[in-house]
């Protein structure tokens, strides 16, 4: 296969990026605010830690997610106990693998966030955020001498090959993490102007139809639709539909 471009790059991170933060545990819902070249990540400063890893397969290359203070803390102060970053991060590292087809992602190491960020040279950085601050880096770079693939392929993430002899599946210990969960009515778009003339009464018409699903978000990442119901005097909402990445924009 020919080597991966510097734009090939940048939309297979975006893709596995956007994935990665289904099972990334923020400290608060973020969205994907940008893609930059490694050199120009921003700076999360020295409070917050790193995990990267190597993989190899269809690809060879390393990926890290870096957190800042935050989010590191919210790890430390699990309800059940702090949890080992290495293993709180894995998933998110193996969602991005999974992206790059049959790969091998060896054993994640923990380090200073400015030192894993200079060991992806070439690479891209995706930037998650919320409310204008920088809350993590998803970054990737491909070794140029190994094969790489050229256009994103979305895989589940259960098909990326578990390290031998790694850290136990994290996902349990992650079962007591607090996330966001957001039920969607719909949105629309207003002018300031719009804004200051509503009053008690004023009804705001959205962009979703009476009677279509509602979409159900966890930090800020769509992960299923349902409808509206009463329970107990209480609204909740019937999941109707499983979104998996690559099919959001369907309702």
């Amino acid at each position: 296969m020919s080597t991966v471009t510097h734009a090939d790059l940048q939309a297979i991170l975006a893709e596995a990026a956007q994935a990665a933060l289904a099972v990334l545990p923020l400290s608060a819902p973020g969205t994907v605010t940008g893609l930059v070249a490694a050199s120009a990540a921003p700076d999360l400063g020295d409070e917050g830690t790193a995990v990267s890893a190597n993989f190899a397969g269809a690809s060879t290359g390393r990926v890290a997610v870096v957190v800042g203070e935050e989010t590191l803390n919210t790890l430390l102060m699990s309800p059940e106990g702090a949890l080992d970053p290495v293993d709180a991060l894995r998933p998110a590292l193996e969602t991005v693998v999974a992206s790059l087809g049959q790969c091998t992602l060896d054993v994640g190491v923990e380090g200073d966030p400015a030192e894993a960020v200079a060991a992806l040279a070439g690479g891209a950085v995706a930037v998650v955020g919320a409310g204008g601050e920088t809350l993590a880096l998803i970054g990737l770079t491909f070794s140029a001498e190994a094969p790489q693939v050229a256009v994103p392929v979305m895989a589940s993430p259960s098909t990326s090959a578990p390290a031998p002899g790694g850290p136990r599946r994290t996902m349990d210990l992650l079962r007591d993490v607090q996330m966001d969960v957001t039920v969607e009515l719909g949105r629309t778009h207003m002018t300031v102007q719009d804004l200051l003339a509503l009053t008690p009464g004023s009804v705001v018409e959205l962009d979703r139809a009476a009677g279509s699903p509602a979409d159900v978000l966890v930090n800020g990442q769509l992960i299923a639709r349902g409808e509206v119901v009463v329970v107990d005097e209480d609204y909740a909402i019937r999941i109707t539909e499983i979104v998996t990445p690559g099919t959001e924009a369907g309702a």
